[in-house]
């Protein structure tokens, strides 16, 4: 009788999973749906646990397939270690990898709080890239597969006010377009949706929701663009824009100089009051203040 590697017989009985990051509100959740309704088995992530209980019964009642979930903390490494465990524990691999939790920070720069933009970065970044280094050599051995990196129109301008926020989703676009040139021809997919304006909660979250973009720009439901990402994600598509106007502005921030489209962009993203009156940095006290030191020319 022919000896039966353990490890190859556990790698046979793995089922395939979308893993869904940010999974619980807004187009996390619309994907989440989305990937569930064309048969997926999904492992949800996100921070609120109960939420995720919630959404997962739902999904798993409306479509009839297998739905898991994680709660973890995605901005540090031990949160991208418990999607890794979930999967291992429920027997499942990854296949697709949407990486979609982000979080925003908005006004002026010196103003925001030191941990919260820390975390913007980590979790809008390096969470994308940590968990696209675990399961993207796994995809390229089964030579199937695919990862969709939830970015944003504003990664293609500089963006005042929202400074740390765009310079995250810029270099999510650079690094998705650069690495789906990497593994182009292996079977596996890596594709950039950067959507416009969402009917989501993070400009509230982010202390934008006064702004004129968030006041006057039409908002997308999340279930149209996670219908149309998922689509063109599966047809491999590099860079998906979804809407007319959200084309447009990636066009015009290509082509306008920066003299003209960082000062747009600012009148644009200036955060606002309730009153519609711009909010003015906070006073900052002079270095020589807080120490007690003078400039009177005394030794």
């Amino acid at each position: 009788m022919a000896r039966i590697d353990p490890a190859k017989q556990t790698r046979q009985v793995l089922k395939p999973a979308a893993v869904i990051t940010g999974a619980t509100r807004g187009i996390g959740r619309a994907f989440a749906e989305e990937f569930a309704g064309q048969g997926h088995t999904v492992l949800l992530a996100a921070r609120n646990e109960a939420g995720l209980a919630e959404i997962a019964e739902l999904i798993a009642v409306k479509h009839d397939v297998g739905v898991y979930y994680v709660s973890c903390d995605l901005a540090t490494p031990e949160g991208c270690d418990k999607i890794e465990e979930a999967l291992r524990t429920h027997g499942l691999y990854c296949e697709s990898l949407v990486n979609n939790a982000a979080m925003m920070t908005a006004g002026f720069f010196q103003d925001q709080e030191r941990d919260a933009l820390l975390k913007t970065v980590d979790l809008n970044f390096r969470a994308v890239v940590d968990l696209t280094r675990r399961f993207l050599p796994d995809m390229l051995a089964r030579g199937a597969g695919g990862i969709l990196n939830v970015s944003s129109v504003e990664g293609f301008m500089p963006v005042p006010y929202h400074a740390t926020y765009a310079a995250t989703k810029a270099a999510m676009i650079s690094w998705s377009r650069a690495l789906a040139y990497e593994v182009m021809g292996t079977g596996v997919r890596v594709c950039m949706v950067a959507p416009g304006m969402i009917e989501t909660d993070i400009h509230t979250a982010g202390g934008a929701e006064n702004s004129r973009y968030a006041l006057y720009l039409p908002k997308m439901k999340p279930g149209r663009l996670a219908e149309a990402a998922y689509r063109r994600f599966k047809h491999g598509n590099w860079v998906i824009i979804e809407g007319w106007l959200n084309r447009m502005f990636v066009g015009l921030a290509r082509f306008v100089p920066g003299y003209f489209l960082i000062p747009s962009s600012g009148w644009f993203f200036q955060v606002r009051n309730e009153d519609g009156k711009p909010v003015e940095p906070e006073p900052l006290e002079h270095p020589d203040a807080r120490t007690g030191d003078t400039d009177d020319g005394k030794v």
